[in-house]
């Protein structure tokens, strides 16, 4: 795919130093680049609130039309979930110097990421449900636009008001039947992970913040070789492997093997990210499953992010939103290898402050802490 020329918005309380802004844009442009495109200029505005008519502004719009005809942009991207009337009256705006622009908000991108990373049937019935569920409220908002005036006269009532209405049952139709779908996938997914635990197989599920290096460490800890980026959602559906603890130190006056230290199942899942809507982590449910079985959850944090605080909270909230935040937790701090200098004061501060998890500090690039992990997951196995 060719890549495309792209405008990054946000819009900030005046307060907000720039500077954070722009790390908040950042990951934003991570998404851009993880997509398929490149940004060109990043326009950050300061706010009390958003333009109700354009989300930016009249002035901005205008700013903003001349840097799209100067540098041939082809999408806006914004920052934030905009209201559907926001995000059309500011397309409509900027027809007259790029008729083909588009305009989406966050939860588009992350949408369209999703729908060209899916592979299994189920994670591609997932985006299409969210991605419904997504254009469902747009629709509804568009009551005053040219979807709700009549084909032959403008400001007239009756045609167009009943296109709008069909448009709206037939997302409701296609909702039912791709819900019903995904429940049947879902129900044998139910039925595998039941049968599980009546084996005594103990589970683990790897969770974090995208791009926190999960699938790397899910590749060390079964063996396997799953595709590992530099890029947000590579990771959409659920992988599974063995872990096998039996290189660990095991005494032999004790019964471990026979308790099933040597019989875990660890998966990976998809990675978290902040201003998720409801309705896409809802229909991430059922991938999220193994998370929710699972006896043993690893929380992969990157201790070299900036943003780390700010990205475990994060994690925190949609674990309580799937109902797992109660579950055993050990949390792994991973890349210690982008950091300097003596950092005992630091792992001391990060153990005191999450004494709770257990904390592993781990590099899945040099496999140092790996071991001590390993063991840490033995320990945690048999008391689960």
């Amino acid at each position: 795919m060719h890549e495309l020329r792209v405008v990054l918005i946000d819009v900030i309380p005046p307060h907000r130093h720039l500077s954070d802004a722009l790390k908040d844009l950042a990951e934003l442009h991570l998404l851009v680049k993880t997509y398929g495109g490149t940004d060109v200029v990043k326009i950050i505005q300061h706010r009390t609130a958003p333009d109700k008519a354009t989300f930016i502004g009249s002035g901005k719009v205008n700013e903003l039309a001349k840097i799209i005809k100067k540098e041939r942009i082809g999408q806006i991207i914004i920052n934030s979930i905009v209201q559907p009337t926001q995000l059309f009256n500011l397309t409509r705006s900027l027809w007259s110097v790029n008729p083909n622009i588009q305009v989406w908000d966050r939860v588009d991108l992350i949408l369209n990421i999703f729908d060209k990373n899916a592979r299994s049937a189920e994670a591609k019935l997932q985006i299409e449900i969210a991605r419904m569920f997504h254009m469902k409220f747009r629709i509804y908002g568009l009551g005053g636009t040219l979807l709700s005036r009549q084909a032959g006269g403008i400001g007239t009532r009756g045609i167009g008001e009943t296109n709008v209405e069909r448009m709206r049952r037939h997302f409701k139709k296609q909702i039912k039947k791709k819900k019903e779908e995904l429940e049947k996938l879902t129900t044998h997914r139910q039925r595998q992970l039941s049968r599980r635990k009546e084996n005594g197989i103990k589970t683990i599920s790897i969770i974090g913040y995208t791009n926190a290096g999960k699938t790397f460490l899910f590749n060390l800890l079964t063996g396997k070789k799953n595709a590992v980026k530099d890029a947000l959602f590579v990771t959409l559906d659920s992988s599974v492997g063995s872990l096998k603890l039996n290189t660990l130190r095991v005494r032999k006056s004790t019964n471990t093997h026979a308790e099933g230290v040597d019989n875990i199942v660890i998966s990976d899942t998809i990675g978290f990210i902040q201003n998720l809507p409801p309705t896409l982590i809802d229909s991430f449910k059922s991938t999220l499953m193994e998370s929710i079985y699972a006896d043993i959850i690893l929380h992969l944090i990157d201790i070299s992010d900036e943003k780390m605080d700010e990205k475990i909270r994060t994690v925190e909230k949609i674990t309580y939103e799937l109902g797992i935040s109660k579950k055993k937790q050990i949390f792994v701090f991973n890349k210690i290898d982008k950091l300097n200098g003596d950092l005992s004061e630091l792992f001391n501060s990060l153990k005191e402050k999450y004494s709770d998890f257990s904390p592993q500090f781990i590099s899945v690039k040099t496999s140092e802490g790996i071991e001590s992990l390993k063991e840490d997951i033995r320990r945690s196995i048999l008391t689960a």
